[in-house]
């Protein structure tokens, strides 16, 4: 995956370009977003909700709040606000029932995929925008050669679940910047955002990596 090299000025442009190469800039489907509320979706869903609002593309906002923390309920509502503060539909999903004792990570993963993949389809959303970054590359190599089966995220894919996934794709166009310049630009631009503390968790491979 290739890496911007564009300065922190022109982050914006290079997301953008990503955009302009793999979405139609005139169509009546919607495009869905997955935000979390962390600083790299925070950023995607300021650069899309621009993208859109010049194309004149209906852009929804998902949020998945998997109940592992008392702060959820919180971030959901963070997610929620930023969307209404640009004008875009938002939709709360929820993971419910037991969680399980082992793998939680991964588990949690698979059900956001789906919960997303549903939402998806419930809106007529072929895309659901992703912000993994080079950072989450770098990651899942680090996790491979651990001895990890952890797949590299790609800039366009099918959504890996199914029969939710069915005709979804996700388009993850930040994969050529890194967390820290995604940041810089936040902070530049006055934008704060969640950071989760279970990212610091020690007890999870991909954070002791």
């Amino acid at each position: 995956m290739r890496r911007l090299t564009t300065p922190i000025a022109d982050l914006q442009d290079g997301v953008r370009a990503v955009l302009d190469q793999r979405l139609r800039p005139v169509s009546a489907a919607p495009v869905a977003i997955g935000l979390s509320g962390g600083g790299d979706s925070h950023a995607l869903t300021l650069i899309a909700a621009s993208w859109a609002r010049q194309h004149g593309r209906r852009l929804v906002v998902l949020t998945v709040d998997h109940h592992l923390r008392p702060e959820s309920r919180d971030w959901t509502r963070a997610c929620a606000a930023l969307a209404t503060r640009h004008g875009l539909e938002f939709h709360a999903l929820d993971w419910t029932g037991d969680k399980p004792a082992q793998g939680l990570p991964a588990a949690a993963r698979a059900a956001r995929h789906r919960l997303l993949a549903d939402a998806a389809r419930k809106i007529g959303a072929r895309v659901v925008l992703l912000g993994h970054t080079a950072s989450d590359l770098e990651e899942a190599v680090a996790m491979r050669a651990a001895g990890s089966t952890t797949p590299s995220p790609r800039e366009w894919s099918p959504s890996p679940v199914w029969p939710q996934g069915r005709d979804t794709f996700l388009l993850r166009p930040m994969l050529g910047l890194g967390r820290a310049e995604i940041r810089h630009w936040l902070t530049a631009k006055g934008e704060t955002w969640i950071e989760d503390p279970s990212n610091a968790d020690p007890r999870y491979a991909r954070n002791r990596l």
